[in-house]
């Protein structure tokens, strides 16, 4: 068992609309990716094409191909309350299930609204967006995949550990992926301690306290060595994904080691 947080997979967010160099990667010690493809088009053949490509073009390098991110959006809200949406969104879904399960890509994670949602909604779209994410976590394990759902900041669904549990709960096959740069209504180590039991994936990176900032782990205000702990105590054994702006594969290892070395050698 990976308990220790050396022993868990180092991997990145790959965007196809910036990508980095797999080469490079696979040189700096990173074991895996998250591909992700936003604003790009998926179901536009070139851009299909290219993430076929990439997909085996990291297999070749030995970097797996952990998890890839369903865009976001108006179009992609599992919780709209316009019925025509939501058949879209879960159709759009189904396809990205396929398109998984083809590349061999075992996770998918989810937001589970788009933003703002107004104060007298929030109700309806948490119920909505509950139910959307049930049928689909559950034709995903059908198909022998994890639909991961994304704690989100500010407006959005997801925002605290409070809704993450209602969103989850009665449903198995729902997991969630922690993004610690998206928790402020509590400490991302005390959102791992209550739900770390149904994380199966993350989103790694720091912010300043007050927004998600998508910056380097240590080079903000979140708690590493308290937030590795929880981790650790819960049992986790996925990667830390994460997800920088312009990720640059040798600084994110170094960086990660340097984290390492600050938890053991406080």
């Amino acid at each position: 068992m990976n308990r220790k947080p050396g022993n868990w997979k180092l991997g990145t967010s790959f965007s196809l609309a910036n990508p980095i160099d797999l080469k490079q990667a696979a040189e700096s010690g990173i074991q895996c990716i998250e591909l992700t493809w936003q604003p790009l088009d998926i179901f536009d053949p070139e851009v299909k094409m290219k993430c076929d490509e990439v997909v085996a073009a990291a297999r070749r390098l030995g970097i797996d191909v952990w998890s890839l991110h369903i865009p976001f959006g108006t179009a992609w809200d599992p919780s709209s309350l316009d019925q025509d949406t939501l058949e879209q969104v879960v159709a759009k879904v189904r396809q990205l299930f396929r398109y998984a399960a083809d590349w061999g890509i075992g996770t998918l994670v989810y937001h589970p609204s788009w933003e703002p949602v107004p104060p007298e909604e929030r109700a309806l779209r948490l119920k909505t967006s509950k139910q959307t994410l049930a049928l689909l976590a559950q034709e995903a394990a059908a198909s022998g995949l994890r639909l991961a759902a994304e704690c989100l900041p500010r407006t959005c669904l997801g925002h605290s550990a409070d809704e993450m549990e209602f969103l989850t709960d009665g449903n198995p096959e729902l997991g969630i992926c922690c993004d610690v740069n998206h928790l402020f209504k509590e400490k991302p180590q005390q959102f791992i301690e209550k739900l770390g039991g149904r994380i199966v994936t993350t989103h790694i990176s720091d912010n300043d306290g007050t927004d998600e900032k998508h910056w380097m782990p240590g080079t903000g205000n979140l708690e590493w060595n308290e937030i590795l702990n929880a981790f650790v105590a819960a049992g986790y054994q996925g990667p830390m994904m994460h997800e920088v702006r312009n990720p640059d594969p040798e600084a994110i290892t170094v960086n990660w080691h340097h984290i390492l070395d600050a938890i053991s050698n406080p």
